[in-house]
């Protein structure tokens, strides 16, 4: 078996522990740490905009460190920044020392074992694969959302917080440390092959220097890049924007609690099955359609529910919402890899990164002030459906230039 898809089991099961701590099971914890801490929903909320925020400025840095510097390396800091964050959170006394540690110590272990860090490092391996390998490695985002916050709701239910986080910080070094240190190398070339498993005479130092001297475009004047970060950011927008407020929108037109929580079961489940599709199809299709069919995968289904706001529409939506996501975050990363080339990838993402995030931070409070203002998610959904015509508007110009 050819090694590359060894840092592919790496990567995906980093992008599983991160991301299921982080994203998915931030929801878990602000019950618990609020009602002992006397802390508002809002005071709450910051450790999300402090982990964005933290996100922002350093994404471009730790892009640029991943495509100069060891792999093993950056993914055992992001891997002991993951485990320190989860033993500082069991130890905080106050809400403010829980949103300084989860809005910047977790966010540095996610930059560096997320899809910046997982699509950097698995692009380098692969080149005719590289489409699968990404859609691979993005299904450990969905299955971490799966599991992980199932493993840590049941040792919040039987110990507490504190010792939920606590021992989830020995689970992350556990299961992700021993295999970083023994698995992880950063290209090819260190064991002599070439990305797919081509066997050559490969000199490792050249290649290290070749990736630490590669030219970077300007991406301030580079059409693609504007392109392609308006239709990613949009899309991160919508999906995250409907991820947060799906059950409360089904709850507010009269189904039941319990049935409007499957709705986010739906999109985590047709999420994997979008990426696993995508993984079989990536190398056969156009990258370009795979995004804007994303996009439209996002948009129509919020234009529906402003006009047919009933349970089983509801269903078809999270089913189309869920399978774009797996489409568009692999998809992401492979047509970065084949634009820009495998040397500059983790600069290139690591820049666009903040443009995506500052959209999904503009995102949130405006879907939360329109339903303020109007008592309905029908306004905010049709801002986003806007929003996503304008990216498909944006992004049918792009031409894609391979330069592998």
């Amino acid at each position: 078996m050819y090694y590359g898809w060894r840092i592919v089991a790496v990567a995906m099961l980093g992008l599983g522990l991160s991301n299921g701590l982080t994203s998915y099971s931030f929801g878990l914890l602000v019950l618990p740490i609020g009602t002992e801490f006397g802390a508002s929903r809002m005071e709450m909320m910051w450790a999300m905009t402090a982990g964005a925020l933290t996100s922002i400025l350093i994404s471009p840095a730790a892009g640029t460190l991943m495509d100069k510097r060891s792999a093993r390396v950056l993914f055992t800091i992001g891997a002991l920044f993951l485990s320190a964050a989860l033993v500082l959170i069991s130890l905080a006394r106050n809400v403010w020392e829980f949103i300084l540690v989860f809005g910047v110590v977790m966010s540095v272990s996610n930059t560096l074992l997320g899809p910046l860090g997982a699509n950097t490092l698995v692009a380098r391996w692969f080149s005719r694969q590289r489409g699968r390998a990404l859609g691979v490695t993005a299904i450990g985002t969905s299955l971490g959302g799966l599991l992980v916050p199932l493993m840590l709701q049941t040792l919040i239910d039987a110990y507490g917080w504190r010792t939920a986080c606590l021992s989830m910080a020995g689970v992350v070094l556990l299961l992700l440390l021993p295999p970083i240190l023994l698995l992880v190398r950063s290209r090819p070339a260190d064991l002599g092959l070439l990305p797919d498993g081509a066997v050559a005479a490969v000199d490792a130092q050249g290649a290290a220097a070749a990736a630490t001297n590669a030219e970077m475009p300007d991406l301030l004047r580079d059409a693609a890049f504007w392109r392609i970060s308006l239709a990613v950011g949009v899309l991160m927008a919508a999906f995250t924007a409907v991820l947060a407020n799906l059950v409360p929108f089904a709850v507010g037109h009269g189904v039941a609690p319990k049935q409007a929580a499957l709705l986010i079961s739906v999109i985590s489940v047709a999420g994997v099955s979008g990426k696993l599709l995508f993984s079989v199809f990536a190398d056969r299709i156009n990258l370009k359609t795979a995004i804007l069919g994303a996009l439209v995968m996002v948009g129509a289904p919020l234009l529906v529910l402003t006009q047919s706001p009933v349970f089983w529409v509801m269903v078809l939506a999270a089913l189309s919402v869920g399978m774009a996501s797996g489409a568009f975050l692999p998809a992401w990363g492979a047509i970065l890899a084949r634009i820009y080339g495998p040397l500059v990838f983790g600069r290139v993402m690591g820049r666009m990164q903040p443009v995506t995030i500052v959209m999904v931070m503009l995102a949130m409070p405006m879907t939360g002030f329109l339903f303020d203002v109007t008592g309905s998610y029908s306004a905010a959904f049709l801002v986003l459906a806007a929003a996503v015509a304008v990216a498909v508007a944006g992004f049918l110009p792009l031409q894609v230039r391979s330069r592998d």
